[in-house]
């Protein structure tokens, strides 16, 4: 039987995406670069760079954009008045440039602030940018007029505080953002990474449980209503967040009182089908003793072969041949 760190440990492996699918993501990029950055675009992009929860290694399978920032050289697009154009106009030439690469066609469309280029099921999401100080002016959702942002300095307080938390903060963040899948993505991805960032940058935890349970216990008081898409998914959300933080604290006292299985049940119940209760070679006598009719099942969902009510014999997950 996994213990209750096992299970969440593995659950973590199970979400993250793998390196097959990181290698492919990354050769995509470096194709795409090389369109971009191509003086005979006109674009006069001067570099790339990723974003977003890929760049900052906090995405989960599985996965749906990669966020590319293409940096604008400013002089270059100014008007006679060193005006910038709207930031549709700049969107609508990147769109017909990358719809005219033979390997894109068809394949592009344009989504507020980005366009967006579908690849194997997974959306490259171009934002046109400039150089502004510290950071980069980036289209406002009006696509009227441009805003700063600072992506980069996200990237680093994250890295800082994962560091400072023994690289196991981003693992915390993706356990967070799969649970936030979980609930119709109520609560917008950078506000669990930068909840997360705030809780835990001077406030260390001891394991992937603690961190977790602690994120349900402070976040509710950091998450911006105005970065919410509506009032009633903020409210939504943290109704989520406060049901999740009561039960976790119920499994912390269950497991405090020896009380492992229940504690683990209650993980079971948030988390759900990445969330296992067995390892594989357990799953295997289970399969097993399902195959034999001997398998049982408790009032608390848990399986054995001593206590709760028989399962109807059936093959079983891994075949009769077991």
């Amino acid at each position: 039987m996994l213990t209750l760190s096992e299970s969440i440990t593995k659950m973590v492996d199970n979400i993250s995406v793998t390196d097959r699918q990181e290698d492919t993501i990354t050769i995509t990029i470096e194709n795409l670069d090389s369109y971009l950055i191509d003086e005979e675009s006109e674009l006069y992009i001067t570099e790339t760079f990723t974003n977003g929860s890929w760049e900052r290694e906090t995405n989960i399978r599985p996965l749906d954009d990669v966020d590319v920032f293409a940096v604008l050289e400013k002089s270059k697009w100014l008007d006679e008045e060193d005006e910038l154009p709207k930031p549709k106009t700049v969107l609508k030439n990147l769109k017909d440039y990358l719809n005219g690469i033979p390997i894109y066609e068809g394949k592009v469309s344009q989504n507020r602030p980005c366009v967006t280029i579908e690849l194997s099921k997974i959306d490259f999401d171009i934002l046109p940018s400039f150089e502004e100080g510290e950071g980069f002016l980036i289209p406002n959702h009006d696509l009227e007029s441009w805003t700063f942002s600072n992506p980069k300095s996200l990237t680093q307080r994250l890295d800082d505080a994962d560091v400072y938390n023994d690289y196991q903060l981003k693992s915390i963040i993706k356990a967070i953002k799969y649970w936030n899948k979980l609930n119709d993505k109520l609560i917008p991805s950078f506000q669990i990474e930068e909840s997360a960032i705030s809780i835990f940058d001077t406030d260390k935890f001891s394991d992937l449980e603690e961190g977790i349970r602690n994120w349900f216990n402070f976040a509710i008081d950091l998450l911006d209503k105005k970065t919410f898409k509506t009032e009633n998914k903020y409210d939504k959300g943290k109704e989520n967040v406060e049901f999740v933080k009561q039960k976790l604290n119920e499994a912390k006292n269950l497991f405090d009182d020896g009380k492992e299985t229940d504690a683990k049940q209650i993980w079971k119940e948030i988390f759900q089908k990445e969330f296992p209760t067995v390892d594989e070679e357990e799953a295997k006598r289970y399969s097993t003793l399902l195959s034999e009719g001997s398998l049982k099942i408790s009032s608390t969902g848990l399986l054995s072969d001593t206590v709760g009510k028989n399962i109807t014999a059936s093959k079983g997950y891994y075949g009769e041949s077991l």
